[in-house]
C-alpha cells in the first residue's frame, strides 16, 4: 500500500511529465509546478529538489525513448493513494497555459484509464 510520501513523489513526477510532454515549457506551467511542490508535505529521505532533478532526467528519457506509458504505469500504484488529486493536478497542468496540446490530452486520457 502506498504511503503519503510515495504519493507525493509520484504526484511530483506526474506533474513534471505533464509539464514536459508537449515539449513547450511556459512560465505559468513552471510556476504551477513550483506551487505544487511547495504544497506537498514532504517527508522524504531525499530532498524535493533531488527528486525533481531525477524526475526531470527520467521524464526526458521516457519522452525521448517513447516510454511515456511505461513511466506512467510505474507511477500508478502510488497515484492510487489519492486518485482525485492526481487527476486534478494533471488536468490543472494540462490547462494552465490556456492551450491543450494533443500529447497532454493523450497523457491525461491514459491517466484516467489507469486510475
Amino acid at each position: 500500500m502506498a504511503t503519503q510520501q510515495d504519493f507525493n513523489e509520484a504526484l511530483l513526477k506526474l506533474a513534471i511529465l505533464m509539464y514536459r510532454i508537449d515539449g513547450k515549457i511556459r512560465l505559468n506551467e513552471q510556476e504551477l509546478l513550483d506551487e505544487i511542490g511547495d504544497q506537498l508535505d514532504w517527508q522524504g529521505v531525499n530532498s524535493i529538489t533531488a527528486v525533481q532533478n531525477q524526475a526531470l532526467a527520467d521524464v526526458r528519457q521516457a519522452i525521448s525513448s517513447n516510454q511515456v506509458e511505461g513511466y506512467l504505469t510505474n507511477l500508478k500504484p502510488a497515484l492510487q493513494f489519492d486518485k482525485q488529486q492526481a487527476l486534478d493536478t494533471a488536468r490543472e497542468l494540462m490547462q494552465s497555459d490556456g492551450e491543450e496540446a494533443q500529447q497532454e490530452r493523450r497523457l491525461y486520457d491514459l491517466l484516467v484509464q489507469m486510475l
